[in-house]
């Protein structure tokens, strides 16, 4: 009979590393879960009543397109901010989450416009009132501020980009790239990657699942290193055997390299009435940051 105290001992200094080890694998493919959960919830996005959803998909391309022209010739830091203030308020009038919209901007667009501009924030490149001394990679107030200017840049444009896929079918927006004479190549290796991404990222969960459900120790570093090389190889090959067995299904049923869409896109004066909205509203940011700049 075991001893109350061996009974605790084996219950926190054999059983709790297990333990750990299995909820990491747990929340991995929880994350992997929650992930192809978020594509499905924005199908449902895509569906609601917003402002941007009730345009032509077509139409909402061409949002992207001017916002993104915009930002590019924004020179002053205000106006970039106010366009990016712009792009909060469509989301929010789409029905799009704020907190999840901006968390998932800044996190991406604005680390990676933080990555690329952090060089050009030194003195070696933009020379002036030193602000952080650091030798030659002191830190200087132009540096700064052309940091700021590329970072909010990337920002604005990623922000509008994110929102208009958030905010539309992917079949939709596949057919709007198809009829707005967008190389079929592009479109059918947009289409393809998209339901490859998918299809991986349940075969990665179904895999931690599998593991979890089958271990009965922790293992040990150098085990679980080779295991997860193992799995990121077996990936990589099912990857491209799929990929190549789901073209050659597609031969076979008569592909000839043109997207379809079954659904016929019709622009309606509300569609050019929000164009010209975009068009005045764009202008006059560009005008006033002429302004702000003299």
């Amino acid at each position: 009979m075991i001893s109350p105290a061996l009974a605790h001992i084996g219950e926190h200094d054999g059983a709790h590393p297990a333990r750990r080890r299995r909820s990491l694998a747990r929340r991995t493919a929880g994350t992997i879960s929650g992930a192809v959960r978020e594509l499905l919830e924005n199908e449902e996005l895509a569906s609601s009543d917003g402002v941007l959803q009730r345009l032509d998909p077509r139409m909402r391309l061409a949002t992207v397109l001017v916002f993104a022209v915009t930002a590019s010739f924004l020179h002053s830091i205000p106006m970039l901010a106010v366009l990016i203030v712009l792009t909060a308020a469509l989301a929010a009038v789409s029905h799009v989450p704020l907190a999840s919209f901006t968390g998932k901007v800044w996190a991406s667009a604005g680390f990676f416009g933080l990555l690329l501009a952090a060089p050009a924030m030194t003195a070696w490149i933009s020379p002036g009132p030193v602000l952080v001394p650091l030798g030659p990679a002191s830190i200087t107030l132009p540096g700064v501020l052309i940091a700021t200017r590329l970072v909010l840049r990337v920002a604005a444009g990623a922000g509008i980009g994110l929102l208009v896929v958030w905010t539309t079918r992917w079949s939709d927006l596949l057919g709007a790239l198809t009829s707005l004479r967008v190389p079929d190549v592009v479109v059918a290796t947009l289409a393809m990657t998209q339901q490859q991404i998918v299809s991986l990222m349940r075969t990665v969960e179904n895999i931690h699942l599998a593991r979890e459900s089958r271990m009965l120790s922790a293992g040990s570093t150098a085990e679980n290193r080779v295991w997860v090389v193992d799995r990121m190889a077996f990936v990589a090959r099912k990857s491209l055997k799929t990929a190549d067995d789901v073209y050659d299904a597609m031969l076979a049923r008569g592909f000839s390299g043109a997207w379809p869409s079954i659904r016929r896109f019709h622009l309606t004066s509300h569609d050019w009435l929000w164009l010209a909205a975009c068009l005045v509203v764009c202008a006059a940011t560009l005008g006033l940051d002429r302004m702000v700049v003299r």
